[in-house]
């Protein structure tokens, strides 16, 4: 049944002939043009999502503290880079196949020629496969995250930047260590959950005693000082002698604190600790010299 005013929009055949051109040409450029522009708009689209998305995963991890980042806060936002990384690449992917499409070209060869280079360059780049999985598993198993101070391999550094081939390790000296996914065989997380602060002192034999009670009083000021209430999980103790050799005693001092704060805590540490050895007179051990024969 007809009604009169209702039309019916029909996609226009793409024209073969130079007549054709002459007759409809404008009008298969116009249904080509508004279909890639609904290509277009509809990935932004899904691309603006993906970044609403990611910006969710962010402020779930978000403590709402600045001046501390938690286990939790790294690992979102890890998860974030790496969800818009892969949504980008797949929505960029998926865009060109839909335009080429939409412009008439037969994308199912494309398609086939593509999983079969892809299976040969498998094959060609075994490496390169094993970074990409590697790093999957590093992130879904939640190895470490961005932020995290971690030890692979001879590098030690905080994680800077993590994609799905490589990871980015920035050394105390400033060194930048870009590492494949596939060479990590064995992590060291320095910041997970908690670090454990250790400081030795070395004194002469006949000083154990004071210089005991020294570093015991400079540990117990560290303990009760409010600035370092958030940063120490466990009061700093000091287990006693912990070596004893060739006329001196090795004293430690031990704290479990706030990853993220462990060379702070330590340094202020050292600082009670000599200032507490400075105030009881005692000096450090310094070795006997050898005679000269």
């Amino acid at each position: 049944m007809r009604y009169p005013g209702l039309t019916l929009l029909q996609s226009v055949t793409r024209p073969h002939s130079m007549r054709d051109w002459k007759l409809r040409g404008f009008d298969y450029l116009i249904d080509v043009a508004v279909d890639i522009a609904g290509v277009i708009v509809g990935a932004l689209v899904l691309w603006l999502l993906i970044r609403l998305i990611a910006q969710r995963i962010e402020k779930w991890g978000d403590d709402g503290r600045s001046d501390m980042h938690t286990a939790r806060e790294q690992r979102a936002k890890t998860a974030a880079k790496l969800f818009r990384n892969m949504g980008r690449a797949v929505l960029v992917v998926v865009t060109v196949l839909l335009v080429l499409g939409q412009l008439g070209f037969n994308i199912a060869p494309l398609l086939a020629s593509a999983g079969v280079v892809g299976l040969a360059v498998s094959f060609g780049s075994q490496s390169l496969v094993r970074d990409f999985v590697t790093g999957f598993f590093l992130q879904l198993e939640h190895q470490f995250a961005l932020g995290d101070v971690v030890r692979i391999g001879a590098f030690e550094g905080t994680v800077e930047n993590i994609t799905l081939r490589l990871v980015y390790l920035r050394d105390a000296t400033g060194a930048l260590h870009i590492i494949p996914n596939g060479q990590i065989t064995q992590v060291t997380n320095l910041t997970r959950a908690w670090g454990r602060v250790a400081v030795d002192v070395e004194v002469a034999w006949r000083d154990a005693d004071r210089a005991e009670r020294a570093v015991t009083q400079a540990a117990a000021g560290l303990g009760s000082d409010p600035s370092w209430a958030d940063a120490l999980l466990d009061p700093p103790r000091v287990t006693g002698i912990e070596k004893i050799g060739g006329g001196a005693v090795t004293l430690r001092t031990i704290a479990r604190v706030d990853p993220y704060r462990r060379d702070d805590v330590a340094r202020d540490l050292r600082v009670r600790i000599k200032r507490a050895l400075d105030e009881a007179g005692i000096a450090p051990f310094v070795p006997p010299m050898l005679p000269i024969a």
